[in-house]
């Protein structure tokens, strides 16, 4: 507990310096898919993950040791409940996959889009979508395809091929 007290959420370090650099970009997202790749091999789909679900603690030298938490509406296995019925929409709606935007089941893939918004974020200052309301937001996810962050006014300083790992990851249709 005293570590996280020491340490601060993705979206803190965003406030303090919008855009990330690329290479802490990387640094940080590296660790994300570590944590979510341990999860997904155990059958754990977070379903929420955002930048207020991922910590940076100090670790040794490493002031970006990521810790990703709140897994409360996690999927996990073939588990089915209320929570995880087809129809339900649960998740933080600028960081929900069109799968969870529509209701319909979701799997480890659902994490990796909403990593993709997390990335898009942290390059650019900004959400791939946003809208007025709810779902303007949820239609976005499920229709709209996302401006490149090279391609954002101010221009952004993205590496060709960071910027293609993340369109990657917003693509609509999970395969």
């Amino acid at each position: 507990v005293m570590e996280f007290l020491d340490g601060i959420a993705v979206t803190t370090a965003m406030e303090i310096d919008r855009p990330l650099p690329a290479a802490r970009t990387v640094r940080i997202a590296k660790q994300i898919c570590t944590a979510l790749g341990a999860a997904h091999q155990a059958g754990i789909v977070h379903r929420d993950l955002k930048p207020d679900n991922i910590y940076l603690v100090k670790r040794s030298n490493d002031s970006d040791f990521v810790k990703v938490l709140d897994f409360g509406i996690a999927k996990v296995g073939g588990a089915t409940s209320k929570l995880t019925r087809a129809g339900q929409v649960f998740g933080t709606p600028h960081y929900m996959s069109p799968e969870q935007c529509a209701g319909t089941n979701v799997d480890q893939r659902t994490d990796i889009y909403a990593l993709g918004v997390i990335l898009y974020e942290m390059v650019s200052g900004r959400v791939p979508f946003d809208a007025d309301n709810l779902m303007g937001i949820l239609t976005k996810h499920l229709y709209e395809n996302p401006i490149p962050p090279r391609e954002l006014p101010p221009p952004t300083d993205v590496p060709p091929a960071l910027e293609s790992v993340i369109m990657k990851a917003l693509e609509k249709k999970p395969e």
